[in-house]
């Protein structure tokens, strides 16, 4: 059993290029795509992301801006993040009607750049919230806020200003009907433009792997059903469904295989309802948030998510939670997701992660320690197979997963095919050790890259990872 141990491991490390950066277990291999509700790698392998949001709502609207750059990235891909939620605000995508910034495009792909070279997945996320600065809102331009002079109360402000302010209503209304805006060209029609626009730009980067089309929208006066138990899968098909299909195709324009994910309107990330999106004959994914008031909220909103992206068989997205240092909230959250093999990005790294993003990145430059290492969990980075199960214990540090070794479309994967589990410095500081049933570990003792290929004859792989008891030199 060693020799064939030994020759099935030299075997494999033949078959994926010794030299090479994968082969010895960095992760992910761009392109992203999805097979089902799953992400996945250009070896088909399954995809978990951990990531977290950089957005930014203050003019000149691009992270570099404000002191995101190479120590960030940096200090992500070194805790073991491997996505990013990059935000585009129109305010600075199209300051004035119909005209493009190519600048700002250029500022934002000098981030995509540095996310890329350490194999940081990007999300381009087209963001706003409240609509517009007139409504004390931040994402589009004033002059996509047609209001018809409804009332606009200045004392309105986020969160509550989605019912509060019934002028804003009407511009989500007036959006999700394209009425005419500047120069009598539909506003649905200029979001286009800027969402083509950015497309064109990242359609070949490799590390651009989606869309979301939009942060949070809102359907405006009529807004009660979503807030029911049967949700309101009405006004997401009659009000949302053309735009998100015109935006997907002003992104298939230039990509037919980068990912476009949309979201359901923002009452859903209450948990109260479930959502008809993405639909099964549009191929978009499903984004969604989690920002319920308790834990059964919080559970009922992945639990609905899931159950979407299963029926509409499309890849399935946390794209924001958190807005927490907290602890205790963020390992309740993360194990929420954990528990559905849902992968997210956290809300948000310039918010509650780096403490002063002018000065460099690093652990003695967050927010909160214990909060950052809420975030810091271990994760089955690739999988070659379906996970199954996943699990993790912050108190005792005991990390285990399950998965088969056939993938989502029920081919067996190869047995060379290595999973790839990111087991942090962070917190396994003295190492780890770790049981494998169905797969032989592959990496070296400790190593941050758990690399593991199945056994020729194995249907099911189970990896328990706990503190070593002696220690290990990494």
């Amino acid at each position: 059993m060693r020799v064939l141990r030994r020759l099935a491991i030299a075997l494999a490390l033949l078959l994926l290029g010794a030299g090479s950066a994968h082969a010895s277990g960095a992760g992910p291999v761009p392109p992203l795509r999805s097979d089902g509700r799953w992400i996945t790698d250009a070896t088909g392998r399954v995809v978990q992301l951990r990531g977290v949001n950089e957005v930014a709502k203050s003019a000149p609207y691009h992270p570099a801006a404000f002191g995101f750059g190479a120590d960030d990235a940096e200090f992500l891909a070194e805790h073991g993040f491997n996505s990013v939620r990059l935000g585009v605000d129109f305010r600075g995508l199209m300051p004035e009607p119909g005209r493009v910034e190519q600048g700002y495009i250029d500022q934002l792909a000098r981030t995509v750049q540095e996310l890329g070279r350490r194999r940081i997945f990007v999300l381009i996320d087209f963001h706003q919230d409240g609509f517009a600065p007139k409504y004390n809102g931040n994402g589009l331009p004033d002059w996509m806020a047609i209001d018809d002079g409804l009332p606009n109360p200045p004392d309105a402000v986020f969160p509550l200003y989605y019912i509060q302010n019934p002028a804003m209503q009407r511009a989500f209304e007036n959006l999700w009907a394209n009425r005419p805006g500047p120069g009598g060209i539909g506003l649905q029609d200029y979001y286009a433009q800027g969402v083509s626009a950015v497309a064109r730009r990242f359609a070949r980067s490799p590390y651009v792997f989606g869309y979301d089309v939009m942060n949070e929208p809102f359907p405006g006066a009529a807004w009660g059903p979503c807030l029911t138990a049967a949700g309101c899968a009405d006004l997401e098909r009659r009000l949302t469904g053309p735009f998100n299909a015109k935006m997907t195709a002003a992104i298939r324009r230039w990509t037919r295989s980068q990912l476009v994910f949309v979201e359901p309107f923002v009452l859903f990330n209450f948990g109260i309802g479930p959502t008809s999106l993405p639909g099964r004959e549009t191929g978009n994914g499903l984004s969604f948030h989690s920002y319920a008031s308790s834990p059964a909220g919080e559970a009922s909103v992945v639990d609905f998510a899931v159950k979407a992206a299963e029926r509409d068989r499309a890849p399935v997205l946390a794209t924001e939670f958190g807005a927490t240092t907290s602890a205790a909230t963020l390992e309740r959250l993360t194990a929420s997701f954990d528990a559905r093999l849902v992968p997210w990005m956290f809300w948000a790294y310039n918010e509650s992660v780096i403490d002063d993003p002018a000065q460099p990145a690093g652990l003695d430059n967050v927010a909160s320690a214990d909060g950052f290492r809420a975030l810091v969990r271990p994760y089955p980075e690739t999988v070659a197979g379906t996970p199954a199960a996943l699990s993790f214990d912050p108190s005792t540090r005991d990390f285990e997963l399950t998965y088969s070794t056939r993938g989502p479309s029920g081919r067996r994967s190869p047995w060379w095919r290595p999973s790839v589990v990111h087991v942090p410095e962070l917190i396994y500081p003295e190492g780890y050790s770790v049981r494998a049933e169905g797969a032989w570990v592959v990496s070296r003792r400790c190593s941050e890259s758990l690399v593991l290929h199945a056994k020729p004859w194995a249907r099911t792989v189970t990896v328990k990872v706990s503190p070593a008891a002696a220690g290990c030199a990494r």
